[in-house]
């Protein structure tokens, strides 16, 4: 996830404070998120019968992929039904939850990734 879907991450940025709103994307961002819908939709047919994540529990892949849920949430990108399943029960994560509170205690601001 780090290395790839470069308009995703260009276009929508890690901002947890952000106020949830939809943007417009370009073709190659709305790509990066099919294959990412693609991905996780694939992982959790295939594995998800032991849990609600990527490969059933929690892992790793959940942990890399925990940035993205964040920015299919922060900028209100559609998704479907499977999608939205994995969103949730990542949102209920007690580390994920943990992760988000500890970010929005942060008080740095950098207007340059504010303004959008």
């Amino acid at each position: 996830m780090h290395g790839g879907f470069g308009a995703l991450r260009r276009e929508c940025g890690m901002n947890i404070h952000r106020p949830i709103r939809a943007k417009a994307l370009s073709d190659e961002a709305r790509e990066n998120i099919a294959r990412v819908q693609e991905i996780w939709t694939g992982c959790r047919r295939r594995y998800g019968k032991a849990g609600p994540f990527l490969f059933g529990t929690f892992t790793a892949a959940d942990a890399m992929y925990a940035p993205v849920v964040h920015r299919f949430r922060t900028y209100a990108i559609e998704v479907s039904q499977p999608v939205r399943e994995y969103m949730e029960a990542m949102l209920a994560h007690p580390a994920f939850a943990e992760w988000t509170a500890q970010a929005l205690a942060e008080s740095l601001v950098i207007e340059r990734f504010e303004a959008d």
